[in-house]
């Protein structure tokens, strides 16, 4: 069969469940190229937020080494025209999370869910045939479905997790954290990690042997130079930015007041919240803001498709984040050359080492971020220096080639272990 040449439109597929049309996407399939291995991707949502982005830094590095990548997803977003640009081909199952936000969600619902992952599995494992794929990898936690679906199909299972659901207390896995724990261990030939504070958290229930850390990429060289041309460097103020939903987990709250207290000290200083979320948070930020008299110093930027340009906008980057598990942000942040001031917790101290590619502050203690800040203030070589150091370790450490050649490696080691030769492609 030839290849080609263009993108189909959108497709339909039989629904298995319910007898309506399944959206796929069809790019060309390479049948006549002898691909290194097939693997179907397994997404949580079709957005753009941090595991997705780490999926298509993934997704491009392993393409380049022959990889034939699929992906799954639930629903329709963004993330897809970023496949189509890759000439990835993508089909949408609507497979339920097996972790909800909403901490008064009623157990019969949770159980009802899973049963709805169970009979999804069925159709999914069905595409994972058609595919020929030789390994299933589900890209986060949050979805359970690809592990099932990649059991009735007989494929290898690999299970990165870019999450841990042991420090939010408003995350909730619908079978509880040690069962959800347990059944990664069971139904993966392998879990990745992408960080050594995600596998401690892990550790109490999976055997630290069994799991992989594997830190991403994070590439923005072309969008940095783009927002650093946009900069307005002329307005005499030092400005803070903070970027990620706005949620009490991220602490946003605890910047306003470190804030506060630096404008107590007769600093200019001006703060940037970038990033949307629950309105009842929003609300709470705004009355922070104005019972401070702050109102002419913070400013809620929303939702940024390019948050940055805000960063490069900063003097210095805060990561007042109660626990992260990588901290994308962090790293973007010391890919522009800014200097970062970290709450000391989770993966931030693994991306910053204090004193020398950035500055860390104890968690919950406002009046020592305002100090972290205030010393960059009045110490501006300081603050170039931290930004030029943390530049330079993190361009050398989060590149695509090694990300996807570390990830390859497993694979490649999975497939050894199971015996599987690659698929070949039905015509």
């Amino acid at each position: 069969m030839k290849e080609k040449k263009t993108l189909t439109a959108f497709a339909s597929v039989p629904d298995l469940r319910i007898g309506v049309p399944v959206k796929t996407c069809a790019p060309p399939l390479a049948t006549e190229k002898n691909w290194l291995m097939r693997v179907c991707f397994i997404s949580h949502s079709a957005g753009r937020y941090g595991a997705e982005l780490a999926l298509l830094e993934l997704l491009q590095g392993l393409v380049k080494l022959n990889v034939r990548c699929l992906v799954l997803v639930p629903e329709k977003g963004p993330l897809l025209a970023q496949l189509n640009l890759l000439n990835i081909e993508w089909q949408i199952i609507k497979y339920p999370p097996w972790i909800s936000q909403r901490k008064w969600m009623l157990t019969p619902y949770r159980i009802v869910r899973t049963l709805k992952a169970l009979v999804v599995a069925v159709q999914m494992a069905q595409v994972i045939k058609r595919w020929n794929c030789d390994l299933v990898y589900t890209n986060t936690a949050v979805v359970g479905a690809g592990a099932f679906a990649a059991w009735l199909a007989c494929r290898p299972h690999i299970w990165h997790s870019h999450e841990s659901g042991y420090h939010n207390p408003s995350l909730k896995f619908d079978l509880g954290s040690r069962w959800v724990a347990r059944l990664m261990d069971h139904f993966s030939a392998l879990i990745i990690v992408n960080s050594y504070s995600v596998k401690e958290d892990y550790a109490r229930y999976i055997e630290p042997g069994r799991m992989h850390l594997v830190y991403q990429s994070v590439t923005l060289r072309e969008e940095i130079e783009i927002s650093q041309r946009r900069i307005d460097a002329t307005e005499p103020l030092f400005r803070c930015a903070i970027v990620g939903s706005l949620h009490a987990w991220k602490g946003q709250d605890e910047a306003i007041n470190a804030l506060s207290e630096v404008v107590r000290r007769g600093i200019n200083a001006h703060l940037l919240l970038v990033g949307d979320g629950g309105k009842r948070f929003a609300a709470a930020l705004l009355q922070q803001i104005k019972d401070l008299g702050l109102e002419e110093r913070v400013k809620l930027i929303g939702y940024a498709e390019n948050p940055l340009q805000f960063i490069c906008m900063a003097d210095v980057v805060l990561v007042c984040s109660r626990w992260e598990a990588f901290g994308r942000v962090t790293v973007e942040a010391m890919l522009a050359g800014k200097a970062v001031i970290g709450s000391s917790n989770g993966g931030t101290t693994e991306l910053i080492q204090d004193g020398k590619t950035g500055l860390l502050y104890e968690r919950g203690n406002h009046t020592q971020l305002a100090d972290r800040i205030q010393y960059l203030y009045e110490n501006p070589e300081v603050k170039s220096k931290l930004g030029e150091a943390a530049r330079i370790w993190a361009a050398s450490r989060f590149t695509q080639e090694r990300y996807a050649k570390e990830v390859l490696d497993l694979l490649k080691g999975v497939l050894a272990r199971e015996k599987i030769s690659p698929q070949i492609p039905s015509n």
